[in-house]
């Protein structure tokens, strides 16, 4: 069994002493009062069914006596549809969390209250990738609350461990989608790590229509370290060179109305308007949605010489805080998935519908050192 303190408080009860300006308010500011410091806390688990974890609050300032508190875990599916509903997000509530003890109190002269022991059970339940939320509130009689940070939320979660990628050298495979596949709305994931750079290195897209790549120095203006969506219309990332030897997740999104975004490690680095295909297969000289290279294509392959993991195409927009919370792995079963790639030792398609390609020049699988760290290396330096 784990243990370790959680100092559970949220920043905004801090932040509104800086907001409020006026002298009342002032005034009021220096009553002490009951606060979380942290909205959100993040516990990460690992090979243990249990863990317990130290439960605390605090008051803006001490007093003389004692402040008796009590900690209630909000069950109720109400307050998680509001957490979800305020970040955007899908969690379910984690029913495996109880408090070994429900009171507790700040000693008088002092700011944290005494810890209480958070217990969680059933962690070996939590499949890789999966987000769990529990709410929790601080009560008190004794001091006003700071309204809005009275409620914690604890995130439960287990992150995929990936330590077998695919290597591209020379390689691709289609995603064999055809035009009877209209998107509306796209949005483009890869998890990339480039060994060396060549003028132009494609993740994956359709050549004329929406692909992406890094760099086009051959017969382009776009140095070959360079992250840009091109087709259609262009996004590039100006000036932000990325480095040989470490992973991104590069990620892209554009709707009918042509509102694009580029995303780089979970960080929207550009808003911007693309000209959006229904069809991105292409006819003619272009060649289909590929990955890591265009075969066959008449102006050069444009190879992707590197490791990739985590492709994945989707038929919608997937917001920001999906991006940046599912970089490493997502459900397959998710709506508007079209098609995904792990690319753990095969070209399998882990999304309902199947898309195994049947036309590709395969990369080899290898073992790293390091699971992928998004913004890390291959290996521990």
């Amino acid at each position: 069994m784990n243990s370790r303190i959680l100092k559970l408080a949220a920043a905004a009860g801090l932040g509104i002493i800086f907001a409020w300006g006026c002298r009342n308010m002032e005034t009021e500011l220096l009553e002490p009062k009951l606060y979380f410091e942290s909205l959100e806390n993040v516990i990460d688990i690992g090979e243990d069914a249990t863990m317990t974890f130290e439960l605390e609050s605090r008051l803006s300032s001490s007093v003389s006596s004692d402040v008796q508190v009590t900690y209630t875990i909000e069950n109720d599916q109400s307050y998680v549809d509001e957490y979800n509903k305020r970040f955007g997000r899908e969690y379910p509530l984690f029913t495996g969390a109880a408090l070994e003890s429900d009171a507790s109190s700040v000693p008088a002269g002092e700011i944290y209250s005494d810890a209480v022991n958070l217990s969680l059970s059933g962690l070996d339940a939590v499949q890789e990738g999966e987000n769990y939320v529990i709410p929790i509130r601080v009560r008190t009689g004794d001091v006003p609350v700071i309204s809005g940070s009275d409620m914690t939320y604890v995130i439960v979660r287990r992150l995929p461990k990936i330590t077998t990628v695919a290597r591209f050298n020379n390689s691709f495979f289609k995603i064999p989608i055809s035009p009877l596949n209209v998107f509306n709305e796209v949005t483009y994931e890869a998890i990339v790590n480039v060994s060396s750079f060549g003028n132009n290195n494609t993740v994956m897209g359709c050549e004329g229509v929406m692909i992406m790549r890094i760099g086009d120095a051959g017969g382009g203006t776009v140095p070959r370290d360079i992250l840009q969506m091109a087709g259609k219309s262009e996004i590039t990332w100006t000036d932000n060179p990325l480095e040989a030897g470490k992973w991104y997740h590069l990620a892209f999104t554009c709707n009918s109305a042509g509102e694009a975004c580029l995303y780089v490690n979970g960080e929207n680095v550009i808003k911007s308007t693309f000209t959006m295909s229904q069809d991105l297969t292409a006819n003619g000289a272009d060649y289909g949605f590929s990955v890591g290279m265009v075969p066959r294509f008449m102006w050069g392959t444009r190879p992707f010489y590197g490791y990739m993991s985590e492709v994945r195409l989707w038929d919608v927009v997937r917001t920001a805080n999906q991006i940046k919370e599912n970089m490493l792995v997502v459900n397959p079963s998710t709506p508007g998935l079209v098609a995904y790639y792990k690319l753990n030792g095969d070209l399998n398609d882990s999304s309902p519908n199947g898309y195994n390609p049947t036309d590709f020049t395969a990369p080899s699988f290898e073992t790293i050192d390091v699971p992928i760290a998004i913004g890390g290396g291959l290996t521990e330096e």
